[in-house]
Formats: structure tokens, sequence, C-alpha cells
């Protein structure tokens, strides 16, 4: 596990420069630092440290550009769907965070994403029937599904509602839209299968998709509740190019049908250093929530925080808006237990003391406990809420009709022949 701090014998030696320059980069804010234990020194953050390390004094060649793009560099693709800023995310000229504090539904969210129009009031979804072969391979699971197997459960429903042609309508008979509200809801479902003795959900006809979830999950469908959980789903449905968005896009432009862009997506999602990090929080961070255990937790955040937990997101330096919103819920929440308030704690602590920003896997850890929810909740509501972004860059992608294809630098031995 690499951490996320670095001594400075460390940082001289991987950016080859002399202390002075080191100290030229923290004054002017390139290279962050964090106290040592000691209380003498100074650790400095690694992501700042690859970051200089990654630049390269006047014009670079065409590939080395191209090389440092890939690594939270320059954009490689024009959209117009999300700008990322300090104040959060921005879909198509709204403000994820304050949609998320009015209140408004994920259903009009997912619908401006799609679509780029705005409904001013709720519309709920038309009902759409799960397919019976589909109902019947998620119906078919043992109860309990283990909660680190749901993001490949919702991998297979995918894949599985592509399947008897209906990918290949998805494509010919323009129908993308209701594709995708068919793909989110019959995810919603799945959160029934987390339960003991629990069973994949049917949604009720015009039923509101957080209030699904919440029943999927049997928990009380308050209106605080509901406000939470379509806030946190808000926030959670686009962030720009991360790697899952990526693949959808480079998918898409294969000209993919919807639902094996999206499994695309969800099978890089699930990778140990993004979309995992929910289980992490749940089987590490926030395995037990008594004030003295989450105490003792302050120096594992210190010393590999953002990597493991999700700390400190690199595009958000002043703390992540979007955990920031989902947590502000969580206090809204009536009935608090005295886990949730101390892991509230532990939070604010750890950001005023080690200038740790929690990010979005804590926050939805912290969300879905705080309702009630089973682990592995929070990784579902995140899949499939930022389904809503896939298929926004999949049909962005369609758009533009052209291939994502990079080229490889191979650095190898070269043939003579």
């Amino acid at each position: 596990m690499q951490k996320d701090l670095m001594t400075r014998s460390e940082v001289l030696e991987i950016l080859n420069i002399k202390q002075g320059t080191l100290y030229a980069y923290v004054s002017r804010g390139f290279i962050k630092t964090s106290p040592h234990p000691d209380g003498r020194r100074s650790l400095y953050f690694r992501a700042d440290v690859e970051r200089v390390r990654s630049r390269k004094r006047g014009r670079p060649p065409q590939s080395a550009t191209a090389e440092s793009t890939m690594h939270w560099g320059a954009p490689v693709v024009t959209s117009a769907i999300t700008q990322i800023t300090a104040g959060g995310p921005i879909y198509r000229n709204r403000s994820a965070v304050d949609m998320a504090r009015a209140g408004v539904a994920f259903e009009s969210v997912a619908q401006l994403l799609f679509t780029g129009t705005w409904q001013d009031n709720f519309a709920s979804w038309s009902g759409i029937d799960t397919p019976q072969d589909v109902q019947r391979l998620l119906q078919s699971y043992p109860d309990g599904l283990r909660s680190n197997d749901i993001g490949n459960l919702l991998g297979m429903v995918a894949l599985a509602l592509g399947m008897r042609e209906r990918g290949a309508a998805e494509i010919s008979d323009g129908t993308t839209v209701t594709a995708a509200r068919l793909l989110i809801q019959t995810m919603a479902g799945c959160l029934g299968c987390l339960q003991t003795k629990g069973r994949f959900a049917v949604r009720r006809p015009l039923e509101g998709l957080a209030a699904f979830i919440l029943r999927a999950s049997r928990v009380e469908p308050s209106p605080e509740a509901l406000r939470a959980l379509n806030g946190a789903m808000i926030v959670l449905a686009d962030n720009e190019l991360a790697p899952a968005t990526f693949a959808a896009r480079i998918a898409a432009s294969t000209n993919a049908d919807l639902f094996n862009c999206v499994a695309a997506a969800i099978g890089s999602h699930v990778g140990f250093s993004t979309g995992t990090a929910t289980q992490k929080v749940e089987t590490a961070l926030l395995q037990s929530t008594t004030a003295k255990d989450l105490a003792q937790r302050i120096p594992l955040v210190q010393e590999y925080g953002a990597s493991l937990f999700g700390f400190n997101h690199p595009m958000y330096p002043d703390g992540d808006p979007r955990a920031d919103v989902i947590l502000e819920l969580v206090a809204t929440l009536p009935k608090l237990g005295a886990g949730t308030r101390n892991t509230l704690e532990f939070l604010q602590n750890a950001r005023a003391g080690l200038k740790a920003h929690p990010g979005i896997a804590i926050a939805m850890v912290t969300l879905s406990r705080a309702l009630g929810m089973p682990d592995g909740s929070a990784t579902a509501i995140w899949i499939l809420s930022r389904t809503a972004g896939w298929v926004a860059h999949i049909l962005e992608q369609r758009t533009q009709a052209f291939l994502l294809r990079p080229r490889a630098k191979f650095v190898g031995n070269v043939s003579t022949r």
C-alpha cells in the first residue's frame, strides 16, 4: 500500500532537487505539508509531489504530453456535461450541490444529464417492468448477498438487460433514455438482496427512486431520509471524466450498446483504487464507531488516508463539496445513533487536526449506516447514481463519432526484422 505522505529525504530524491527548491515549492503552494507525529518535522503530500514531478520544463514532446495528460493532466475530450469547480460539479450549468441542498429529486437531475432538459416539478418515471428473464436471474441468488459482491451483481444486471436483442434495440429504436431508466431502477431493486433473507425488489408504479431504494432496504421513507438520499444521489451522478466514465466513453466510441457501455464502466468503477473505497471504509476505518476506537484511527488517517479511505480528493484540494453536503444531510436526520454522532465528530476532528477532508466513500458509508442500511448499500447507490452520468457521456460520445484509441509508447527491445 502506497502511503499518502512522504518524508523530506524521499521528496528530495524523487524530484532530484535541493532543499531550498523544496521550500520554494511549499511556499508557492505546489506541495502541501502535514505535521510529522514528532511535531518537529513536516511530511509532504505524495499527490502534490507526483504532480510536480510530471511537469516538464519547456515544451515537451507530443508523446510526453499525451502520457502526462493521462495522469490527472490536461483534458483529453471535449464535453458539455459537467464542469468541476471549487464549489462542486456543475451539471449543464446547474450546481449539483445547490440542487442537493434544495431537495430536488434525483430523477429530475438524471433527466437533465440525459437530455439537457430541466423539469421544474418532479415527474416520477413511468412504470417500466424489469424483464422476467432478468428478474429470474436476480431472484435465483441466495439470501444475504455479500456486501463486496454487490458491484459485480450490478455489472451482471447491465449485461443481462442487454441480452435477448435489448441492447441492439436500444441503438436501432432510439430508446436510450427508457433503457437508462430501466437499468437504474433494476439496480435499485438489487439493494433488497443485501438484506438478511432479502430478495430482489420490484418497483411500484410511479414510485420515486429514493423511496424505492429505502423500501428495498427496509428503511422508513421519512421526508428527511428521502431528502438525504436524493441529495447524495444527485452529487454522485457525475464527476467529469472519472476512470469509469472514460471507460464508458471508450466503449461508446466503438458503437457498443448502452448496457455494454455501462457494464464496462462498472468494471472500472469497482477497482481497488476507486469504487471499492466504500468497502475499505466499512471494514477498516468505520468498522467500529465507538468514540474510543475512532480516536485510535487518527494515525491511520494521517498515514494512509487518501489512498486507502478517500480523504483529500485531488480535484477538490480544499475539501470535497459533494461529501460535505452529504454529511450535512446526515446531520439533519432525526434520531441519529451514537455511532453516527461519533463518526461525524471523528471526521470533524480529522479535518481540523490533519486537514484530512472526507471524500465521497466516507460520506456515503456514514449516510447509509445512519439510515440503517446494510453494508454494501453505499457501493450500490454510488453505481446506480453514477449511471446517470455514464449515460450522458455515452450519448455525448456517440455524437462526436470518433474512436477513442490512444497509442502506446513502446519501450522494449526494438526488433531488427
